[in-house]
């Protein structure tokens, strides 16, 4: 183990070959096509949308099934919402989820589809919860989830060891999408928080809703030393 802790510590000096990702298509870099030393640069929206107080969910349900059944539906709806606005999946981290988004329109297309896991989520998945789980009702605990985006440059690298890899993004996108996923003390009903880049980037289907501007803001987040402008809305894409 010495041997290998040490071999890991050495790579702290390799030279990477670093590497421009195309802005135009809509896809990402697959891990299992990059070497440990190979890195992309890739201009990226990404979002995080994490299920609220999932603690109380593990008070609230009857048994442990019920809490995995809440949460597989709500990490299956938010896949599936991610891939349908051409989103790619990167990680999970227990309840919360991670989605990619490059290429044309990809501030709109990722806003969209936080819109639409708020309307999913809400509109949908909770009164089946609810309807399905006596225990979970009467405790008066609802499905809820807070979602963040926000777009920069990005690096990306594979981490990890054979068989067991993944991307790594490297940038404030990553890093500011996840803190606005935390929020939770946004104005009453505002379950989508995105950074200032992304908000500048969108297109206005996703800005304006019969006249008037959906979003309040700019807020000031810190964040690594730094000050990041963010925006929050309660509005929902009802359309799936």
């Amino acid at each position: 183990m010495k041997e290998q802790v040490a071999e890991a510590v050495s790579d702290v000096s390799r030279s990477w070959g670093t590497t421009t990702w195309s802005k135009t298509t809509t896809d990402v870099p697959d891990p299992d096509a990059m070497g440990y030393s190979d890195a992309k640069v890739v201009q990226a929206t990404y979002l995080y949308s994490d299920l609220i107080d999932s603690s109380g969910l593990v008070r609230a349900a009857a048994n442990q099934e019920q809490v995995a059944s809440v949460m597989s539906a709500f990490l299956k709806v938010s896949v599936r919402i991610i891939r349908a606005e051409n989103g790619h999946i990167r990680s999970f981290d227990g309840d919360r989820v991670m989605g990619v988004f490059t290429g044309p329109s990809r501030q709109t297309r990722a806003v969209r589809a936080a819109m639409k896991i708020e309307h999913a989520t809400s509109k949908i998945l909770d009164p089946k919860v609810r309807e399905t789980f006596a225990a979970i009702r009467e405790a008066g605990w609802h499905v809820r989830s807070m979602t963040g985006v926000a777009t920069s440059e990005a690096l990306l690298v594979r981490a990890g060891i054979r068989n067991n890899s993944d991307l790594l993004s490297i940038g404030a996108g990553p890093n500011l999408a996840a803190k606005l996923s935390d929020l939770r003390n946004t104005s009453v009903g505002h379950r989508i928080a995105i950074g200032k880049g992304t908000y500048g980037g969108m297109e206005q289907r996703v800005i304006m809703a019969s006249g008037k501007n959906m979003w309040t803001g700019p807020y000031s987040l810190q964040m690594g030393g730094g000050s990041y402008g963010y925006y929050t809305t309660s509005y929902r894409w009802t359309s799936l």
